[in-house]
């Protein structure tokens, strides 16, 4: 059922009742069968499939993120996610379900001008952003109300990230995370949360979020006449774009009990004359050295919403369980589409495939046909198999 439902996501079966009819199919049967070493006659249902995820441990399929991120760090096979030495993290919410009539008690409400209301559940995401391209889920925490209604205040982002804060410090105790943050986190309780976990940040920071705080750091770069680099750059995804970049800096500012750096980064492209400017604030102590990289990090904030959300939203159909009327259903289907999204991630950038390919789009429509068309051989390596070992013949001299 777990492969199933994972080949839905990563195949980007565009709803459950295509599902079905592929199931009918006789080699995508008989190559699921195989796949999965359960010998069958027919393919569950989605219907079935939903009404086992209603009596599973969401929990379990959470802890398949972590410990896939773990092995993946274990192996360094993420090199490019680190920034001065930290892991990258990404936080951001996004909506799994709205609709004009409430789904549970666990439902945020939105009320409109018009006094009509929109019942939501959304997920607080923490992904691994890499440098490549990749955003690879590692937890995600439910934004939802208490389902007896005893609350004051809606559950909200804020919220979630403080449960969800104490998790990752529980499943990697000794990893060093860097938190890449949108403005949202650029208040004192959510840095002082980072603070006391033992990780770095790198926050996007408005003068709308800290006013006073803002201006003061502006003033207190022109005490610093000295902490400023210039340099021109390619921005990396931006087919070669140069721009011209005046970095700026200052170290010591304290607020809220957390002491921390302010960053500026100036930039103009030098072909159009375009100015940008952004801001940073950020537990690391600036120099010389490292402020490229802390530009670079808070520039990798974006990849979230790139590669996290808008590519599931659109390719990977969120909408396969926001018909689900069983919340934990709802939830172990998102587990489950994050899981599928890591996996597709893996193998585009992977050696197993003969060409590159750059858009998952076209990776989930060679996966699906091959499993509709393509018998897969009887010998394939399983998991029962015995350990083994390769080797590699030392060349000669």
């Amino acid at each position: 059922m777990l492969c199933l439902a994972v080949l839905m996501f990563a195949g980007r079966v565009p709803s459950r009742r295509e599902l079905d009819r592929l199931a009918d199919d006789a080699v995508f049967r008989d190559n699921i069968a195989l796949f999965c070493g359960e010998p069958t006659d027919t393919v569950m249902t989605s219907t079935q499939m939903v009404n086992v995820l209603k009596v599973l441990d969401a929990g379990e399929l959470g802890g398949l993120q972590s410990e896939s991120v773990r092995q993946l760090v274990a192996a360094k096979r993420l090199p490019d996610a680190y920034v001065l030495g930290h892991l990258a993290l990404a936080t951001d919410g996004t909506g799994i379900y709205a609709s004009s009539k409430p789904h549970c008690g666990k439902c945020l409400t939105q009320e409109h001008r018009d006094g009509s209301k929109t019942y939501m559940h959304n997920v607080l995401e923490a992904k691994v952003l890499c440098a490549d391209g990749m955003a690879i889920s590692l937890l995600s925490e439910p934004v939802e109300n208490d389902a007896d209604g005893k609350y004051e205040k809606q559950d909200c982002e804020t919220k979630a990230f403080k449960r969800l804060l104490p998790r990752i410090k529980e499943e990697f105790p000794r990893q060093p995370f860097v938190h890449l943050l949108d403005s949202l986190y650029a208040n004192g309780p959510a840095l002082s949360c980072i603070d006391q976990a033992g990780h770095q940040f790198i926050c996007n920071f408005k003068r709308g979020s800290i006013p006073t705080l803002y201006d003061d750091s502006i003033a207190l770069l022109g005490l610093e006449p000295g902490n400023v680099l210039r340099q021109q750059t390619a921005l990396p995804g931006a087919k070669g774009t140069q721009v011209r970049q005046v970095l700026r800096w200052v170290n010591g500012i304290e607020y809220r009990g957390v002491t921390m750096a302010f960053v500026l980064c100036e930039e103009t492209d030098c072909k159009t004359g375009e100015r940008k400017c952004f801001a940073w604030l950020t537990s690391f102590e600036v120099d010389r050295d490292n402020v490229r990289e802390i530009a670079r990090g808070g520039r990798m904030r974006w990849k979230i919403e790139n590669e996290g959300f808008n590519e599931q939203k659109t390719g990977y159909g969120m909408e396969h369980f926001c018909d689900c009327k069983d919340p934990d259903a709802m939830r172990a289907l998102y587990l489950l589409l994050q899981i599928a999204h890591m996996l597709m991630q893996l193998l585009a950038k992977s050696n197993l495939l003969e060409q590159p390919v750059q858009a998952l789009a076209h990776l989930a429509r060679m996966l699906l046909e091959s499993l509709r068309n393509v018998r897969l051989p009887e010998n394939v390596p399983g998991m029962t198999l015995p350990p083994m070992q390769i080797r590699f013949a030392k060349a000669d001299p």
